[in-house]
């Protein structure tokens, strides 16, 4: 939890817990990723119901990051149980603005997300992330996230069928 000591970055940032203030650009970043990448496979932005109970599932074993700068949020994080109860696996996401990519935001959110996760007691850290997000599988390979599979044809998505390319990080 180094970083989210930090009052400040050298690069002009800060990590820190998601408020519920962060609600309304956290998800706004988001469905902007839905509607105009391959960011998520995700295809229908949230509406306020689904974030709201998105929100109420984050407890425990769980965390949300965001990345804020004098202008508010620009980048967030989450870790969440992967899928199945008993799993000592978590998943991912990083999402960044696009305005402030290649500043080592989602760099710098993935490290925390990392000791978070081992924080929490986690044995393995995955994502799931689209074939053709190559920044976001840059992202993971350079912290040392290594491919264990493919699923093709995920996802539909911009009038064709998406893979998802599995990456996961042992944290022991």
């Amino acid at each position: 939890m180094v970083g989210m000591a930090k009052a400040k970055s050298a690069r002009g940032y800060k990590l820190r817990p998601a408020a519920p203030d962060d609600m309304r650009a956290i998800v706004g970043l988001y469905n902007w990723a839905v509607n105009q990448t391959f960011g998520t496979i995700d295809s229908e932005p949230l509406d306020s119901e689904e974030a709201q109970a998105w929100w109420d599932m984050h407890g425990s074993r769980s965390k949300l990051l965001v990345a804020v700068d004098d202008t508010g949020l620009i980048g967030w994080a989450r870790l969440l149980p992967w899928k199945q109860r008993g799993f000592d696996v978590v998943e991912s996401l990083v999402y960044v603005d696009p305005v402030h990519h290649s500043r080592g935001i989602g760099t710098a959110l993935l490290k925390e997300l990392t000791s978070e996760a081992r924080g929490l007691g986690y044995r393995t850290l995955v994502a799931s992330i689209a074939t053709d997000n190559r920044a976001g599988l840059a992202l993971y390979s350079k912290q040392g996230f290594e491919i264990v599979g493919t699923i093709r044809n995920a996802a539909h998505k911009f009038d064709r069928w998406m893979d998802i390319t599995l990456v996961q990080r042992a944290l022991d």
